[in-house]
C-alpha cells in the first residue's frame, strides 16, 4: 500500500510540474494554479478520510512541498482538527496545529469577513459591511500590474457585473496598487464600475494583513451577512456559482 501510495504521490507532482513548466507568461497564472489544485484535491481527499496518522501526514506534507497552504487553508484546519484530537501531545500534531491554527490561516470559508474600514476610489473611508449586496458579494483583491487579475476584470466580472447587478450581486474591489493614477486608469480601462476601496500602500496594505493573505488574484464570495461562501472562484467556475445561488 505505501509503495502504491509514493508511486501515485510522484506521478501527480511530476504531471503538475510538466504542466506548469515553460509558462513564464503572468497571464497564464491562473490555469497553473488550477493545475496545482488539481494535483492537490486527491492527495487532500486522501489525508481527510485516512484514519492513520503518518500516511495522512505524508500526504499534508505533498499538498504543498513548499509549505505554503495558502491556498488551502480549510483543509490545514481540518487536518489540525482531526489530529489533535486523537493526539493532543504528538509533537507532529503540535507542529500541524501550529500551522493550521485560525490566527495563522487566511480567512476561511464559514468565517464572518472583517468589517474594515476601507478608503474608497471616490475619496471616501467606508466600512466593508456597508458595501455588501443584497444576496451575495464578491470582493476581488486585484492591483493594476496582475495580468491574469485585469484579464479577469474585463472578461468575467465586467459581464457578471452587468448581468446580475440587478438581482443583488455586488462585486467590491480591493486593490494593492502603490500608484493611484495607475489604479484609477485600470478601473476605466477593464470597464470596472464597480465600486473600489485602495490604501495604495502596495503589498504593506493593512487589509490583507487583516485577510491573512499574500497572494493574488484573491477572492471572497460573501453572502447578504458578510459570511463566507466559497473563495478564490475564476472563470466559469465563479460565472457557474453565481448563477446557481441567484437563480
Amino acid at each position: 500500500m505505501k509503495r502504491r501510495f509514493f508511486n501515485y504521490v510522484f506521478r501527480r507532482l511530476e504531471a503538475a510540474l510538466l504542466a506548469s513548466a515553460d509558462h513564464s507568461d503572468e497571464a497564464n497564472l491562473l490555469e497553473r494554479e488550477a493545475a496545482v489544485q488539481r494535483f492537490r484535491q486527491p492527495l487532500m481527499a486522501f489525508a481527510d478520510s485516512c484514519a492513520y496518522f503518518w500516511p495522512a501526514m505524508v500526504a499534508t506534507r505533498w499538498v504543498s512541498p513548499e509549505s505554503d497552504y495558502e491556498r488551502v487553508p480549510e483543509f490545514m484546519f481540518r487536518q489540525c482538527e482531526q489530529w489533535n484530537a486523537k493526539f493532543p501531545e504528538n509533537q507532529w500534531v503540535q507542529q500541524l496545529c501550529k500551522a493550521g491554527s485560525r490566527e495563522k490561516l487566511p480567512v476561511l470559508i464559514g468565517d464572518m469577513i472583517p468589517d474594515f474600514p476601507l478608503p474608497m476610489a471616490a475619496g471616501d473611508t467606508v466600512m466593508l459591511h456597508t458595501l455588501l449586496g443584497s444576496r451575495l458579494t464578491m470582493l476581488d483583491i486585484w492591483a493594476s500590474w496582475c495580468a491574469p487579475c485585469r484579464r479577469e476584470n474585463k472578461e468575467v466580472l465586467a459581464p457578471l457585473w452587468t448581468a446580475n447587478k440587478a438581482r443583488g450581486l455586488q462585486i467590491l474591489g480591493y486593490s494593492i496598487d502603490s500608484s493611484p493614477a495607475a489604479w484609477k486608469a485600470a478601473i476605466v480601462k477593464d470597464n470596472a464600475s464597480w465600486p473600489h476601496a485602495s490604501h495604495l500602500s502596495g503589498d504593506a496594505t493593512p487589509f490583507l494583513e487583516t485577510l491573512r493573505i499574500t497572494t493574488i488574484p484573491a477572492n471572497f464570495i460573501l453572502n447578504a451577512q458578510g459570511k463566507v461562501l466559497a473563495k478564490n472562484l475564476h472563470g466559469d467556475s465563479l460565472k457557474a456559482f453565481v448563477a446557481d445561488y441567484l437563480k
